[in-house]
C-alpha cells in the first residue's frame, strides 16, 4: 500500500449488506496478530499508536470485536492490559464464550514473536475494512436506485460523500486539535531558534520573487489557493511560467506538479528556453534561429532538468488531480509542492455539467480545496472571465476586471485565499486605438496585477494594483516600482 496515514472511521456496520456469493474481504490473521500484540506489549509507543486508530469495526469477526472491546474498555479506565485481564473483562461483560472462551483469548499471543509489525498488520486489517464499507455503501446506494422515487442527483451526492468519509487521509489533514496545531507551531519556532544559534539561514515560510511589490502583496506559501483570472490571450499562462520558474531558479525546495491543458509540455520547454535566449517559442519551434546559440541553448536545458517538475497535458478530470496531487507530495515530503492547474475550463469534469455550470464550478473548487487540505501545498488554478467583462461600456475603465467578471459561481472567488485579477490592454483593439506614439507603445506593453480580492465594484483602488512592462514574446516581466511620493 502506498499511503501510510489513515483515518479512523467509527461508523456503524449493523447494516452491512453481504453478498451471499461473495466472502467479505478480511484478513483474519492479521486481526489476530494485532490483538495478540496489544496484549503482549501493551506499553510500546508503536503498539500504543495503533491502539489509538483501531475501532472495533474495523475487526471482521465478532469475537475479535468482542475481546477488542474489552482492551479498549481495560485502557479508557487505565488498568493493565494482559491476557488475564482481559479474559476477566470479558467474562465480566458476559461475553467470554462468544469471544472464543480463555482458550481463544490466550491463543492470541501464542503467534506473537514479536511486535514491530504491527503498523503493516493494522494496514492490511484497515484496508480490508475499507473494502467492506464500499462494498456496503455500493449495495446500499443500488438498492436506493431502484427505487422511482429516488433524486438521482441526491442520491449520486450522498454516494460521493459516503465515499469521501472513507478517505483515509483527508480526515488526517483537516482535523486537528488545539493542542497538536500549538506543539507544530513550537517545533516551528524551535526550528528557526535553532537556525539563529547555528548561524544558519533560518527555514524558508513565504517565497519571494524578487519583484518587491509583488513579494509585498502577494503570499506565495504553503496551504494556499492563489487563483489567477484573466481574459482570453492575456497573459495567464505566460504570467504563471514566469512566476514558476523564478522560484525554482531561486529555490532548492520547489516541486511542481503542472497540469497543462493549453499548451504541451514542449511549448513549457520552448517557452522557458525563449526567456533565456531571446528568441521566440515560435521560431524555436520552427528552428529558425542563429545555430551559434545552441550552445547556450543546451546550458539552460541543462539547468531545467534540474527543476522537479511532473507536466501533465492530457485530458484529466479535478477528482484525478487530487488523487496525483497526493501522491505527487507523498514522494515528495518536507518540500514545497506546487500544483498548476491551466486551465480549469478545460478540465474534463466539464462534460458532467453541461446543463449546470454552478455545479461544475463547485465541484472543482471542492477538489482543489481538497487538494489544499490533504497536502498543505500552494494551488494555482487559471481562470477566465466572462464575455460581459468586454463589454464596451468597461471601455472607459479600460476594461478593468472585478471578481463578478469571472466565470461561474461564487465558489471561485470565495474558496481561494486570493486572487490575482490579469489585465492586459493589448488585447483590446478598441482601447488601444484611443492612443497614439510613445503612450500606445507603453501601453501594449503593459500588464497589470489586481491583487483586490474584496473589490466587487469599480472604485480605482490603486494600492491593490501591481504594474509589469512586458516582452510577451519572451515570457519577460518586469516590475515597475511605485513612484516615490517623497520626491513627487
Amino acid at each position: 500500500m502506498k499511503r501510510t496515514n489513515f483515518r479512523i472511521v467509527k461508523k456503524s456496520t449493523a447494516n452491512l449488506i453481504f453478498n451471499p456469493d461473495k466472502c467479505q474481504p478480511s484478513a483474519v490473521d492479521f486481526e489476530q496478530a494485532i490483538l495478540g500484540s496489544v496484549m503482549l506489549e501493551p506499553q510500546a509507543d508503536h503498539v500504543k499508536t495503533i491502539l489509538q486508530k483501531l475501532w472495533p469495526e474495523h475487526f471482521y469477526l465478532k469475537s475479535h470485536q468482542l475481546i477488542f472491546n474489552a482492551i479498549r474498555s481495560l485502557n479508557e479506565q487505565g488498568f493493565p492490559i494482559d491476557i488475564l485481564t482481559v479474559t476477566e473483562e470479558c467474562r465480566k461483560n458476559g461475553v467470554l464464550e462468544s469471544a472464543g472462551g480463555p482458550y481463544g483469548i490466550t491463543m492470541l499471543t501464542s503467534r506473537i514473536s514479536s511486535t514491530v509489525n504491527i503498523d503493516y498488520w493494522f494496514r492490511i486489517v484497515y484496508q480490508k475494512y475499507l473494502q467492506r464499507e464500499i462494498i456496503r455503501i455500493g449495495h446500499q446506494k443500488a438498492d436506493q436506485a431502484q427505487r422511482d422515487s429516488a433524486d438521482v442527483f441526491d442520491l449520486l451526492e450522498q454516494f460521493i460523500n459516503d465515499l469521501e468519509k472513507l478517505d483515509p487521509l483527508l480526515f488526517e489533514t483537516v482535523c486537528t486539535t488545539a493542542d497538536r496545531l500549538a506543539g507544530e507551531m513550537i517545533a516551528e519556532l524551535e526550528l528557526v531558534q535553532s537556525h539563529k544559534s547555528d548561524g544558519l539561514t533560518p527555514p524558508v515560510m513565504v517565497y519571494d520573487l524578487g519583484w518587491p511589490r509583488f513579494d509585498e502583496v502577494v503570499s506565495l506559501g504553503k496551504d494556499k489557493i492563489i487563483l489567477i483570472a484573466g481574459a482570453a490571450s492575456a497573459g495567464k499562462s505566460r504570467f504563471i511560467r514566469t512566476i514558476i520558474y523564478r522560484l525554482l531558479e531561486r529555490y532548492i525546495d520547489i516541486s511542481v506538479c503542472w497540469i497543462t491543458l493549453e499548451d504541451s509540455r514542449q511549448d513549457l520547454l520552448r517557452s522557458y528556453l525563449a526567456s533565456k535566449v531571446f528568441i521566440t517559442a515560435k521560431n524555436l519551434k520552427s528552428m529558425k534561429y542563429d545555430h551559434m546559440k545552441i550552445e547556450q541553448m543546451k546550458e539552460h536545458i541543462g539547468q531545467f532538468q534540474n527543476f522537479d517538475i511532473e507536466f501533465i497535458d492530457q485530458a484529466i478530470r479535478s477528482d484525478d488531480i487530487v488523487t496525483h496531487f497526493v501522491q505527487f507530495c507523498d514522494r515528495r515530503k518536507g518540500r514545497f509542492n506546487i500544483l498548476v492547474v491551466d486551465n480549469i475550463l478545460s478540465l474534463d469534469d466539464q462534460g458532467d455539467f453541461k446543463f449546470d455550470p454552478n455545479g461544475f464550478s463547485n465541484h472543482v473548487m471542492h477538489n482543489l480545496l481538497k487538494c489544499r487540505q490533504k497536502t498543505k501545498g500552494l494551488i494555482i488554478p487559471l481562470h477566465h472571465f466572462n464575455d460581459a467583462q468586454q463589454d464596451k461600456e468597461n471601455l472607459k475603465t479600460g476594461y478593468r476586471p472585478i471578481l463578478k467578471d469571472m466565470k461561474g459561481s461564487e465558489t471561485f472567488r470565495r474558496t481561494p485565499n486570493q486572487v490575482l485579477l490579469i489585465n492586459s490592454f493589448n488585447i483590446y483593439k478598441d482601447l488601444m486605438s484611443e492612443f497614439s506614439g510613445a503612450e500606445h507603445d507603453i501601453l501594449s506593453h503593459m500588464f497589470i496585477v489586481d491583487t483586490g480580492k474584496n473589490r466587487e465594484d469599480k472604485i480605482n483602488d490603486s494600492s491593490a494594483l501591481i504594474h509589469f512592462f512586458t516582452e510577451m514574446a519572451y515570457d519577460q516581466f518586469w516590475e515597475i516600482p511605485l513612484p516615490d511620493n517623497t520626491n513627487s
